[in-house]
């Protein structure tokens, strides 16, 4: 899927200069603008929206919320007591704290600086949920660290509707804002402890923005539907990973697919198409002769 926010932006540039607009609609036009900000670009869209709007007050106010919408939806990392932990809605504690599942705390986290702080100790997990978790936990992080170069992992326990549930998050992401574009991957599975056997539920999610000379922002949802055996957590652990793997693979396979159709097919949606040589053209030049075209027309 290809989009671009900056028709959006230019959009939210004409209202913000209407002063007879109402406080909430200004504001609404900035949260749906920032709703739409690729990964690790909040700051800086963040920053444009601010001078667009001109109005700090009403903004800050919703500054925090608006970055922990985004931060939590983008399985954010975050380094807290040596290590980093994914900021999502599975270790949400609310209040602005968030869980640390590896060493049973929970802290507090500015969203907009990204620093931790106001360590707390959580109550235990049962021993037995405790061992499912720390199994599948152990086995993505030899899988993650393997695969992604930049790769994090959390594995969540939780209660719903009475049921103990496994949540795996898995986060990694490139940014080169140097070379004008970012990408990320994020994958979310959840399945409840039922031996002996389970099904899993899985969502991937990549997203790639480019931003050079113009907004290409690609997108990409896989979900996933799989049964997963759980005769003991080291093998299921160990299958749970198989799973993954092969999930990720295909997708990254499909995707590759579609790279090579790319530059024949997708680059007619662009809103700025390219000529049939594939070059850039030279805007002003035609700028240029475009005017003195219409000048001996008149004349």
């Amino acid at each position: 899927m290809c989009k671009s926010y900056s028709t959006y932006e230019k959009k939210f540039c004409r209202m913000s200069e209407d002063n007879g607009l109402p406080r909430n609609t200004k504001i609404q036009a900035a949260r749906s603008l920032l709703k739409m900000v690729p990964p690790a670009e909040f700051n800086n869209i963040f920053s444009k929206v601010r001078i667009l709007l001109g109005d700090d007050g009403m903004l800050c106010q919703e500054a925090n919320n608006l970055c922990a919408m985004h931060n939590i939806d983008n399985f954010t990392p975050v380094l807290h007591e040596g290590h980093k932990v994914l900021i999502t809605h599975h270790n949400d504690l609310g209040g602005g704290r968030f869980l640390d599942p590896q060493n049973r705390v929970s802290f507090k986290l500015n969203h907009l600086t990204k620093e931790t702080s106001d360590s707390q100790p959580m109550p235990e997990e049962e021993e037995e949920d405790e061992l499912w978790r720390s199994s599948f936990q152990n086995a993505l992080n030899d899988y993650v660290k393997s695969h992604y170069p930049t790769g994090v992992c959390n594995v969540f326990c939780n209660t719903l509707d009475g049921k103990k549930n496994i949540v795996a998050c898995i986060e990694a992401h490139e940014h080169r804002p140097s070379s004008l574009w970012n990408g990320l991957w994020r994958s979310e599975w959840t399945f409840s402890v039922t031996p002996p056997v389970t099904q899993v539920s899985g969502n991937i999610a990549v997203e790639a923005h480019y931003y050079e000379d113009g907004n290409i922002h690609l997108s990409a949802n896989q979900p996933i539907k799989e049964c997963l055996h759980l005769n003991n957590n080291g093998e299921a652990a160990k299958e749970f990973v198989e799973l993954v793997e092969k999930a990720d693979n295909k997708l990254q396979a499909g995707l590759m697919e579609e790279y090579k159709s790319f530059p024949d097919i997708s680059l007619k949606a662009i809103r700025r198409q390219l000529p049939v040589t594939r070059s850039i053209l030279d805007w002003s030049k035609l700028l240029t002769s475009r005017i003195l075209e219409t000048k001996y027309a008149d004349v």
